[in-house]
């Protein structure tokens, strides 16, 4: 029987993630429509990433959305922005 090949964090993942353990890591099976995964899949060739990174960025993209953070001290960030009544997204000024 062959070992699974172990995922390791790549290059473009962030700190906390690049200290990341094999126990830190949760696999879950899921379904997805064929037309679905084939744009997935797709995608993946032309950004020259496998399925783990394509993932990770889809869901980091999901928590962004819904104003959720997997990072501990974003979270905090968030937090303190809401506690304060800053906006948590400033708009870029126009240059003149």
């Amino acid at each position: 029987m062959a070992k699974k090949k172990s995922r390791t964090p790549t290059a473009t993942s962030s700190k906390a993630a690049k200290a990341a353990t094999d126990d830190d890591f949760v696999g879950k099976r899921i379904r997805i429509e064929r037309a679905t995964w084939d744009a997935i899949s797709l995608t993946a060739r032309e950004q020259m990433k496998d399925l783990d990174d394509i993932t990770e960025e889809a869901f980091r993209d999901l928590l962004k959305k819904y104003g959720r953070t997997a990072d501990f001290r974003e979270a905090l960030k968030m937090s303190a922005r809401q506690a304060t009544g800053k906006p948590a997204h400033r708009r870029p000024r126009k240059k003149r």
